[in-house]
Parts: C-alpha cells; sequence; structure tokens
C-alpha cells in the first residue's frame, strides 16, 4: 500500500484530451462552505469538470443511478455521514467511479478504513484545496493514494472482533480483491461485504476514541 502523501511531480496528469473527454467529478459533502469551495476548483481545474454535489449518501446515489461521473469527493463526517459507508455503496454499482475520501484527519485507523472501503485516496479536509488536484490526476490514471497502515490498527482491532472478520481485515489490507477473500474464506459475496461493514463500524469506533495514538 502506497505510503506517499503528495502527488507524484514528475508524472504525467491524464486529464481531458482531444480523444478522451475530462474526467468528471462528483462532490459528495454535507458542508456546505467545503462543498462550495470544492466544487469552485473543479470548474476552475483544467482537465476536470464538475458532474455535481451530493449534500449526502442518499442524494449521491440517487445521481448514481442516473448519471455517470468517473470521480467521486466523499467527506466523511461521522457519526452522521460515513464516508466509508457511501464508498462501498458506490463501488457496487454497475460502472463504479473512483472514490477519494475527504476526512477530517487521517490517522492510522481511517487509513484503515479507507483500505476496507475500496477507496482510491484519502486526504484531509483541511488541505484539500492544495491536495485535490494532484490526487485528482493520479486517481484519474488508475492510481490509488493511500496511507500506509500503522501495525498497532490491527492489534487493537484483533481483541474487538471474531476470528473471521479479522481474517477478513488481514485479507484484504494484504491487497487480495474481494472474490479471493471469499473464496479463501468460504463465505458468500454477500457475507464478505456484512463482515467488511462490521469492521468498517469497529474501526470508526476505535476512531472516535481519540488518544489510541494510531
Amino acid at each position: 500500500m502506497s505510503t506517499s502523501t503528495s502527488p507524484d511531480p514528475v508524472s504525467e496528469p491524464l486529464r481531458g484530451t482531444a480523444t478522451a473527454p475530462a474526467p468528471a467529478v462528483l462532490v459528495v459533502e454535507s458542508d456546505g462552505w467545503l462543498a462550495s469551495r470544492l466544487c469552485d476548483l473543479l470548474q476552475t481545474e483544467p482537465g476536470f469538470r464538475l458532474a455535481g454535489a451530493a449534500a449526502g449518501t442518499e442524494e449521491a446515489m440517487s445521481m448514481a443511478q442516473r448519471d455517470r461521473f468517473d470521480i467521486a469527493v466523499v467527506g466523511h463526517q461521522p457519526p452522521a455521514e460515513s464516508g466509508f459507508r457511501l464508498c462501498r455503496e458506490l463501488k457496487r454499482t454497475p460502472d463504479p467511479p473512483s472514490v477519494v475520501i475527504c476526512c477530517p484527519d487521517p490517522d492510522g485507523v481511517l487509513a484503515a478504513c479507507s483500505a476496507l472501503a475500496d477507496a482510491d485516496a484519502v486526504i484531509s479536509r483541511y488541505h484539500a484545496g492544495a491536495e485535490l488536484p494532484g490526487v485528482l490526476d493520479r486517481v484519474a490514471r488508475g492510481v490509488r493514494f493511500l496511507p500506509s497502515v500503522p501495525p498497532g490498527v490491527g492489534a487493537a482491532l484483533r481483541d474487538r472482533v471474531d476470528a473471521p472478520e479479522y481474517a477478513v481485515y488481514a485479507l484484504l489490507l494484504a491487497g487480495l480483491p474481494a472474490s479471493e477473500v471469499a473464496s479463501a474464506l468460504r463465505m458468500s459475496e454477500t457475507e464478505l461485504e456484512l463482515r467488511r461493514l462490521a469492521l468498517l463500524d469497529e474501526l470508526e469506533t476505535l476512531s472516535a476514541a481519540r488518544g489510541t495514538g494510531y
């Protein structure tokens, strides 16, 4: 898993060309000020186009059913709005977009959440204006942009979940495709998804208990 914290300065951006349309980006953010800032940025950033804005999960999924967008920038504001659960819903659509999670403090626990949710990148909401253009460039090229997960997160999680759930955590974090994880653990895809969501809930509980040091 990538440990990078800034866009690759030497890579050529993909973006729109004469033969390929500019990637369409949906902003999902309940904070009106931040949503407006991100939308303004996308409307002025060369090579990307704003597909629209949604205030929460229900509106975002409604838009996903009727329109196609290439990337979703998803705000994470627990406990009311879990960007990671929305990420899972988006990733299960027939033509899933890339997902960039924008959260208050991308610590080690939230890095694990991003990996389990199958997000493509995670950025700090406090630095979104500066970080987003470079991150979108990388994500548009199919590059995942996630911080590393400290070993202490897994150690803390092991004491909170049952053995099958921990096995799901370990295998998904190792980068195995979901189909292979389900086969290895003799689970249906539905059971795997339920255990993945339970792990996200448990990790978000850990994250909310600040002072864990991860």
